[in-house]
């Protein structure tokens, strides 16, 4: 190979003394447009080498070193366009070529998860209005629980009972009565067209279950009713393993010495523990015949203790009733224990008003602060 011309590119006079082993030894061919703005910038030809072996990774960028340079130098400036250089130490924005995509690799869009919108003026309230019920006065007569309008009447409750279940009383109750005015009587239920009673009780859902349940339990009544004397098992009613030792069609008297636990209605079709809590909330001392109801009126003995002191229901409103009528004997009660102890003056005080009473850990406490008017219209405990 000549020292006056290499591969007819470059001559021996344009490359540096120093480098010519090595250059002429590693030589990669220039392009001639490349060597004349090399020439032009007074650079030397092995400029654009490199003995590093990270000279083929892209630079943060996305452009290699060689690649950027010659774009720099080349790339004729836009007439009209300012250039301005960054300044050392402030980072670039990446050009869209730096922005690789894989395309076996689906786009998914990740959302920023935005904070929930509280209003300042509609904060939420201290109490979930569902743990709440209206606690009317203990002087007053009533509770309020349909149970007590049908107490005497047991074939009715229970029938109540069904249609409560899972129900709220503002749906279900003005569909009761409405079937009981179409179906006065026990003998009209169990005859009753099961089609009808689906239709009158839709609403209600599970209404196929709900009427089936009610027929069943009319025919059941009529050939083998309530009766004083004659009690039957309910398994694990009221508490675990009760009823176990009793058999499956056995039925057992109300002998003092005989301690299994049975109930005169359990042999009923669609009694549960909510119908039977409040049966024998209401009806049992009734048909027992140790009161004229259930509250002890027209009792055989002093001594005499109402069914419904020994009753520990699962239900909210049966515990708020339970809970209202040991108040008005001046006790606070324990739906867990059965427990009670006595109320203080305060509290009792708070029971005469009357209000709202706020169940907690499954007992009902009453609010015993007395609400007041104040001058923006509202009222506040006071």
């Amino acid at each position: 190979m000549s020292s006056q011309q290499v591969d007819g590119l470059a001559s021996s006079s344009q490359i540096p003394a120093t480098d010519s082993a090595n250059y002429v030894r590693d030589y990669k061919p220039i392009p001639e447009e490349t060597q004349q703005i090399l020439t032009e910038f007074g650079l030397p030809f092995g400029f654009l080498d490199s003995d590093s072996d990270l000279s083929d990774v892209p630079s943060d960028d996305g452009i290699s070193d060689h690649d950027a340079f010659l774009h720099a130098v080349i790339q004729p400036p836009v007439l009209g366009e300012t250039s301005v250089r960054p300044a050392e130490g402030i980072p670039r924005t990446p050009l869209k070529s730096a922005l690789t995509v894989d395309s076996d690799v689906p786009f998914v869009m990740t959302l920023r998860p935005r904070p929930p919108k509280v209003s300042p003026y509609f904060p939420k309230p201290l109490i979930d209005p569902d743990s709440c019920l209206p606690f009317p006065s203990i002087d007053a007569p009533t509770f309020g629980l349909v149970q007590e309008q049908l107490a005497h009447d047991p074939f009715r409750l229970l029938i109540a009972t069904i249609f409560l279940n899972r129900t709220r009383g503002g749906v279900a109750l003005p569909v009761l009565f409405r079937v009981f005015d179409h179906f006065p009587t026990v003998h009209d239920v169990s005859t009753a067209d099961s089609s009808k009673m689906v239709s009158m009780i839709h609403s209600l859902g599970f209404q196929n279950e709900r009427a089936r349940k009610c027929i069943d339990l009319a025919k059941t009544w009529l050939a083998h009713p309530p009766t004083k004397g004659r009690r039957y098992r309910r398994l694990h009613y009221p508490r675990k393993m009760d009823g176990k030792d009793v058999g499956r069609e056995e039925c057992i008297g109300d002998d003092e010495d005989d301690t299994r636990v049975a109930w005169e209605i359990a042999h009923l079709p669609g009694v549960g523990p909510y119908s039977l809590d409040s049966w024998r909330i209401f009806c049992r001392d009734e048909l027992r015949g140790l009161a004229k109801d259930w509250k002890g009126n027209g009792a055989a003995s002093a001594d005499f203790e109402p069914e419904w002191k020994s009753v520990l229901p699962q239900d909210k409103e049966l515990r708020a009733y339970l809970t209202w009528m040991w108040l008005k004997e001046g006790w606070v009660w324990d739906r867990h224990t059965g427990e009670r102890k006595r109320a203080s003056e305060k509290m009792m005080r708070a029971a005469r008003r009357g209000g709202v009473a706020q169940e907690q850990n499954g007992n009902f406490v009453l609010e015993m602060s007395p609400v007041k008017n104040v001058a923006n219209g509202l009222t506040a405990w006071s």
